[in-house]
């Protein structure tokens, strides 16, 4: 039940940076006609010294990153000054990055040993725009080597909020209290509104989709200890437009112990600088201290970073944190904090990296600028594991190195689904295991058979095993194929186990979904389960339905094994079990090491993969820096130094809070170029050990680093996520070439006169809320429509507060017209509602009988998308369990129009009868998104060459 859900994140507390010179906006207006196109790059390719090389953004259909040549210069002029000739560059080829006339204000000019990066933000009529950054970078002798970020071009609207300051605090702090990060148990005691401040909010800009821009306030909601998140309210409509963590699941050091508690004042500091080690500390009290100490060290010798804010700020760490859900760590802010079990020096590093990104690059944590995020912190985090001689001592020899594409002995073995016969789907299907039950550690044969249940037929598919499978005496002795669908997994696969199944295996009906381990817990679970991709589910049904027997084996996956642990994340950290992460393989933990990897996470929640989708970075720096061959490129490994020295340049000098991958790529080149002979540190977690190296960072390094932005795929985009809208746009013509004859048309314009509303509330009575007719409707809609709220306030609690409740819109009675022609009813429509938990659905009578589902197989053409959770899932909405229209655009927090067609003559309704129609929308007790918005309700006839375009292909394909 999430509007965006997100585990950990960040946020700028305060000015990382200094501004040296802060000025006025720079930039003229673009030449006449010229908004960035081929023209404008000609003149620049034409006047720069040497070549010009440019990287595309994909949410502002702009250059993203600009860089010149080796000893080239993007504008050669005898003023070598680096904020005047950056200024004079943006002046004349900004729009070619998306700069407006008048929008680019420098921020700051700082200089190292390697020379100078000038900063610029955007403004639009004097409103800061979220995520919009620029930077200009100069080398010693002056030249400007690269300008590269994000400005958003064809800004054109008002910046006079509808919807107040005040408003939009209160609106942030209810949605962050209806919906805390970590779940609905979370303490939310003492959370506010800490600030809150105007922006220009461009959406799709840190997922790299283009979108439109809007007025927005950006609230940080915090009770400075264990929630932080930046809720973006619309300026306008006073909706959540976006939402993410500041937390991220600190050399003054600090250690307080929270002994299990939630209340900060029962805290205690039982440690500080200049007290006796270890005096009376247990195990992970130490951990934290000493780990905390090395991160501080790491960062100070080998890039002279003075504590996370570059200034000296103290470190602080919080023991046996209670307000946090264990087992894990996390970093809100202003302390690092940690279950029991959970301080191995890599995790302790790793919460530390994201201060240091915190005021460095403040990777927005979400989709690939989140996995940046998460990567970099993975990265930090296993470079001091690697260069502590702390736990694991071996692991820092680079004899160690693992062959290509081995797992770690000490990860546990990632399952496979292979398929024995018919010959023609033979194959191995990737897979991912259970937390419950038997590992599958050998091997289990069978036939596999479709596993069908007695509930939840208007499901996801009525094979999802949520109820008892009717059909055992075919699984007895088999194996089970259920579909993922309302229920837990557990409860799939001891329903598959109950039915007699020896093995169950569980197949995603979502194309984007990753493969994950399956969560639960069954200790009565005694056979074996795997999970499968919808692709693979389709090649065994199908096969199935042509009469096929089908054979498959589950088994250990053949990867070869090495007793390593070199590039594991917190294996050493006993609450977690083992690894939680590979950097060296990501697959062998379901996670992807290439951007077209089938584990690549597609779908919204977890920020839209921030945890899984960090494979992919993380396998590139361990390529990196060991080297080795992968998805045909070789890579030369260049070493811990020189590459710690890449990555961190690139954090600090290029990357954006909106840098993505291919962005990222850009800017680990254009780090390596700057450091080509250039001096670099040695890595070290001693204190006061700050030596530089022997190590000189050549051209043969830099090509390395293509090499491994080739291997990893850092520049492909991942087109098998396919994000698509909830609702097809693309309508056919109703009555196909066949005449169309309407008889009742309603487009709201007179508002709801004439239909009947009700609504009622599960819990209290003042929480129902009721259809309205709004003539404000989202995605650029004229005119007015039926709205169904689906609003953020709520508490779940049961009680007072709990909005759970239904809402009926019910038209009158129309009288179907006699004679000849498909009878066809048609709505448009827009959904963006919490997925799974809040939705709706249209029901019907006819001729004065009950109202009756319109089932999914009346529909030609935009069906239900998918069943709402159900009750014994915990939903509260009373419509729970139903087919209905639910959730989100792929991707997105909002939604779109659509048109569905239904065929009458599927649902009982002759000529001459008489029909009211019924929209339900129902809600569970708290977090919303928008609603549902209805409009242009017609019933017709279709006579002549009627022949709906559309039809139904089956619920499962369509989904």
């Amino acid at each position: 039940m999430r509007l965006l859900k997100q585990l950990t994140c960040l946020a700028l507390l305060g000015a990382g940076l200094t501004a040296v010179s802060a000025t006025g906006p720079v930039g003229a207006q673009p030449q006449q006609g010229d908004d960035g196109k081929p023209g404008l790059l000609r003149q620049l390719r034409q006047s720069a010294d040497g070549s010009v090389t440019v990287s595309g953004d994909s949410a502002t259909q702009r250059i993203g990153f600009i860089r010149a040549g080796r000893n080239g210069d993007l504008l050669p002029t005898s003023d070598a000054r680096p904020a005047a000739k950056a200024d004079a560059f943006i002046d004349e080829y900004g729009a070619l990055v998306g700069a407006g006339a008048g929008q680019i204000v420098r921020q700051s000019v700082r200089t190292d040993r390697y020379g100078s990066t000038v900063t610029y933000a955007q403004r639009y009529q004097g409103v800061p725009v979220f995520g919009a950054m620029l930077l200009a970078h100069l080398d010693r002798g002056g030249d400007l080597t690269s300008v590269n970020g994000v400005a958003v071009p064809n800004l054109d609207l008002s910046v006079d909020p509808v919807f107040g300051k005040a408003a939009a605090a209160g609106r942030a702090v209810r949605t962050v209290r209806a919906d805390p990060p970590g779940g609905k148990r979370t303490d939310t005691t003492g959370i506010r509104a800490a600030s809150s401040r105007l922006i220009v909010y461009r959406d799709g800009l840190v997922r790299g989709v283009t979108g439109d821009s809007e007025l927005a306030w950006q609230v940080e909601v915090t009770n400075r200890s264990n929630i932080r998140d930046m809720v973006l309210i619309s300026a306008v409509t006073g909706k959540p437009v976006n939402r993410y963590s500041m937390v991220d699941n600190a050399l003054e050091r600090h250690l307080i112990e929270a002994g299990g508690r939630t209340d900060p004042s029962t805290f205690v500091e039982v440690w500080q600088e200049g007290d006796p080690f270890p005096g009376d500390l247990n195990e992970d009290q130490q951990n934290e201290v000493v780990g905390t100490g090395e991160a501080y060290w790491f960062f100070r010798n080998a890039f002279g970073r003075d504590s996370y804010d570059g200034a000296g700020h103290s470190m602080t760490t919080v023991n046996n944190d209670g307000r946090i859900n264990c087992p894990n760590a996390n970093w809100n802010g202003v302390t690092t904090n940690y279950c029991n079990g959970v301080t191995s020096d890599d995790v302790v590093a790793h919460e530390w990296g994201h201060a240091y990104t915190e005021f460095t690059h403040n990777l927005i944590y979400q989709w690939q600028p989140g996995a940046l995020n998460e990567s970099y912190s993975d990265i930090w985090g296993e470079t001091v594991d690697l260069i502590n001689g702390r736990m694991d001592e071996d692991e820092g020899d680079i004899t160690a190195k693992r062959p290509d594409g081995a797992c770690s002995t000490h990860t546990t073995p990632r399952p496979q689904l292979l398929i024995n016969s018919p010959a023609s789907i033979a194959r191995t299907c990737v897979a991912a295991g259970a937390a419950f039950g038997p590992l599958i550690d050998s091997a289990t044969t069978g036939d596999i058979v479709l596993g069908r249940d007695v509930a939840n037929n208007n499901g996801p598919s009525p094979t999802d095993a949520c109820t008892s499978l009717t059909n055992s005496k075919q699984i007895k002795g088999n194996i089970a194929l259920v579909d993922r669908g309302t229920c837990g997994f557990a409860v799939k696969v001891r329903n598959a186990q109950r039915a007699g199944a020896i093995a169950a295996v569980v197949a995603q009906i979502d194309p984007r979904a990753a493969l994950a381990t399956m969560g639960g817990a069954d200790r009565k679970i005694t056979i074996p389960s795997l999970t499968i991709s919808r692709a693979n589910r389709l090649a065994i049904t199908d096969a199935l339905d042509a009469g096929d027997t089908v054979n498959v084996t589950l088994r250990p996956d053949a990867a070869p094994r090495e007793d390593s642990f070199r590039w594991l994340i917190g294996e050493d950290a006993t609450a977690f079990g083992g690894a939680i992460r590979d950097m060296w393989s990501p697959t062998c933990i379901n996670d992807p090491g290439k951007v077209s990897d089938a584990e690549y996470h597609c779908a919204v929640d977890d920020g839209g993969g921030v945890h899984s989708n960090s494979g992919i970075p993380n396998h590139g720096y361990a390529l990196l820096v060991d080297g080795g061959a992968y998805n045909g490129v070789s890579v030369p490994g260049i070493g811990l130094t020189k590459a710690a020295a890449i990555y961190f340049r690139a954090m600090t000098e290029y990357q954006t809070p909106t840098t993505k991958f291919t962005d990222h790529a850009d800017a680990l080149e254009a780090s390596c170029t700057d450091l080509v002979g250039q001096p670099i540190n040695e890595l070290s977690t001693d204190p006061n050990e700050s030596a530089v190296s022997g190590e000189v960072i050549g051209a043969a390094d830099c090509a390395a680093v293509g090499a491994m932005a080739e291997a990893v795929e850092l520049r492909t985009e991942p087109t098998q996520c396919n994000f698509q809208p909830l609702l097809d746009p693309n309508a056919p013509p109703v009555c196909g070439s066949g005449t169309q004859s309407a008889f009742f048309e309603e487009g709201f314009e007179d508002g709801l006169e004439g239909w009947t509303l009700d609504s009622s509330a599960v819990f209290d009575p003042t929480q129902a809320i009721a259809w309205e007719a709004s003539s404000t409707l989202p995605g650029g809609r004229e005119g007015a429509a039926a709205f169904a709220p689906d609003p953020e306030e709520g508490n779940c609690s049961g009680g007072a507060g709990d909005a759970s409740g239904l809402s009926q819109l019910t038209s009158p009675a129309v009288d179907i017209p006699v004679g000849d022609g498909a009878l066809r009813l048609t709505f448009d429509h827009y959904v963006a509602t919490e997925a799974g938990w809040d939705g709706g659905n249209l029901k019907i009578s006819v001729n004065g009988g009950g109202f009756e589902l319109v089932p999914a197989g009346a529909y030609v053409f935009n069906d239900y998308n998918s069943t709402l959770n159900t009750a014994e899932a915990g939903n509260t909405n009373p419509l729970a369990g139903q087919a209905g229209f639910t959730g989100t655009d792929g991707g997105e927090v909002t939604g779109s129009w659509g048109q569905s067609q239904i065929d009458l003559s599927m649902v009982g309704v002759s000529p001459g009868d008489s029909v009211s129609l019924r929209f339900d929308f129902g809600r569970d007790g708290c977090t919303g998104v928008d609603g549902w918005y209805v409009d242009d309700v017609t019933m017709l006839t279709c006579t002549g060459a009627s022949g709906v375009a559309a039809t139904r292909e089956g619920a499962l394909r369509e989904q």
